[in-house]
């Protein structure tokens, strides 16, 4: 649950929110009013006073939406760090079993779960609380369509759980076509080496050869329609409802709360102040409009909590801290269920191990089986001491596929909240050669997007921030361009004086100070120290 220090700002937000949307509603009152009374107006009435309050009210309602928004939206990232660092506390010692549903986790989910302040919570909380008010005083001060103001309230409320419930159907639906497309998209990406055989496939149009996102388009299209919709036809209620007063049926409370039916021309006449509820009807679509805006948010709120609850994982074994002062002894390693051969060699305590070989023969397989990521038979020693499956503590695997938060630089360099010294974290980018990412840049999602050789680069540097013994690097060199692959090799170079490195790698840049090479075919592993 999110401490008191997390909340205020998001009671700010919402206060502000709320003040924004009163000030809109009361200026719009008083205009009208005053746009009616002046024409009726006695001499020697004074207009300096409604002006100055009109003047009042929109720069406090013009403050208090951009102070909702900025408020808002800090509170919002330091709500989607808090929300990630409480799904890590959930995945603690814990794996996902499908990469697909990491994604959708930490880009998706946390984002609608973090932003439900600023995304539903303040837009609905703004309209019920003003329409409320709205009512209450039309009612008690006896205003002309008093009846209709309620009439067209209850309508919105009726149109708002009706879109919500058929939103919640339809959030649903997406995040499986999202989940779907994902899985199929990754899927044909690592395909890629066998693409130029889908030519000799005969395709037809209804052959699932190349992933679509087309269902997943009809889905988030069906949201925005409902929202429209919802908005329309309300809209369509409070016009009808202007059309009614306006010819003359409307009904008014008079001092001694009797009703009474009158024309509204003949109470203008008298009392400029009949015209505020047709011109509150009238603008209703503009300031209700955020409402239905904010209901697809909702369905996609609920729908996120209840995929994170049921996340599909399985247990990891974290072992104590260890760190080899002498060598790393692999003794017939070969991971269950994959069609790796068995390797033994020993590695160095520090220095750059590369294992190289051709595509498909196992590198990233057997990386994962050194780090205890997947479970394996044979042996792992540190130092002649035995280690059972599981992964060290202080042991960091990067995969070949980096994941970068929607997030600034930041966030994705200190995931886990540490935190790291700015100077170090700067530094780290400079010796990649991300110097041009400010660490407050907004990264993925609505921000800055990253080439496939950033994200790798970024995610060597947050490893390497967390100074592990042992560092294992899937495929760091692919992608990158010459000047790159030299800062990357720097880095792993610097690092490895004091810690293991193994790097699978098919791109061998010339500068990587290599201790130890381990060659991998479909027959055998080789050892070979350089």
């Amino acid at each position: 649950m999110p401490n008191v220090q997390t909340r205020r700002p998001a009671y700010i937000t919402l206060i502000l929110a709320l003040l924004h949307g009163l000030t809109g509603v009361t200026l719009l009152v008083i205009a009208s009013w005053f746009i009616a009374i002046s024409a009726v107006a006695l001499p020697g009435f004074n207009y300096v006073i409604p002006a100055v309050v009109i003047r009042a009210l929109a720069l406090l309602r013009i403050a208090s939406g951009y102070g909702s928004m900025w408020v808002g939206h800090n509170d919002l990232l330091t709500r989607i760090a808090s929300t990630r660092l409480s799904l890590f506390k959930q995945l603690h010692n814990q794996r996902l079993n499908s990469s697909v549903g990491m994604t959708e986790a930490l880009a998706q989910h946390t984002e609608a779960l973090a932003s439900k302040w600023v995304a539903w919570v303040a837009p609905l909380s703004s309209v019920t609380i003003v329409f409320t008010l709205s009512c209450s005083v039309a009612i008690v001060m006896g205003v002309p369509g008093a009846f209709y103001l309620c009439l067209v309230f209850v309508v919105w409320l009726i149109a708002v759980v009706i879109q919500a419930l058929k939103a919640l159907g339809l959030a649903n639906e997406y995040t499986q076509q999202s989940s779907h497309f994902r899985q199929n998209a990754t899927s044909f990406l690592k395909a890629s080496a066998i693409w130029h055989l889908y030519s000799r496939v005969s395709y037809t149009p209804n052959a699932e050869i190349y992933p679509s996102a087309s269902a997943l388009w009809r889905c988030s299209l069906d949201q925005k329609k409902l929202a429209w919709r919802a908005s329309w036809w309300f809209q369509g209620v409070a016009y009808l409802a202007v059309v009614s007063l306006l010819a003359g049926i409307g009904m008014t409370t008079s001092s001694n709360n009797s009703e009474l039916t009158t024309t509204l021309g003949a109470v203008l006449t008298f009392a400029p102040i009949a015209i505020v509820i047709p011109m509150v009807l009238l603008a209703s679509p503009d300031w209700v409009s955020p409402s239905f805006l904010a209901i697809p948010k909702f369905a996609q709120y609920k729908q996120s909590e209840k995929a994170l609850k049921h996340l599909s994982t399985s247990p990891i074994h974290i072992l104590p801290r260890k760190s080899p002062s002498e060598s790393l002894i692999l003794d017939a390693l070969r991971v269950k269920g994959r069609k790796v051969n068995p390797t033994s060699t020993t590695l160095p305590a520090s220095g750059v191990v590369v294992l190289k070989g051709p595509s498909g023969c196992g590198k990233s397989t057997l990386l994962q089986g050194i780090a205890g990521l997947l479970p394996s038979t044979g042996h792992r020693q540190v130092d002649g001491v035995g280690l059972p499956n599981g992964v060290p503590s202080n042991w960091i695997y990067v995969e070949q596929e980096p994941i970068v938060l929607a997030a600034s630089i930041q966030m994705n360099l200190d995931v886990a909240g540490v935190p790291y010294a700015k100077r170090d974290m700067q530094q780290i980018l400079c010796d990649l050669g991300l110097e041009s990412l400010a660490l407050n840049t907004w990264v993925g999602k609505a921000g800055r997007s990253l080439s496939g050789g950033e994200r790798k680069r970024l995610a060597l540097g947050r490893a390497v921030l967390a100074k592990p013994s042992v560092l294992l690097i899937d495929e760091p060199f692919e992608g990158l361009d010459a000047i790159s692959q030299q800062a990357v090799c720097s880095v792993i170079n610097a690092f490895a004086q004091h810690a293991l490195v193994i790097v699978a790698s098919h791109v061998l840049p010339k500068r990587l100070c290599v201790a130890q090479t381990l060659t991998m075919t479909d027959s055998t592993n080789e050892t070979i120290t350089t």
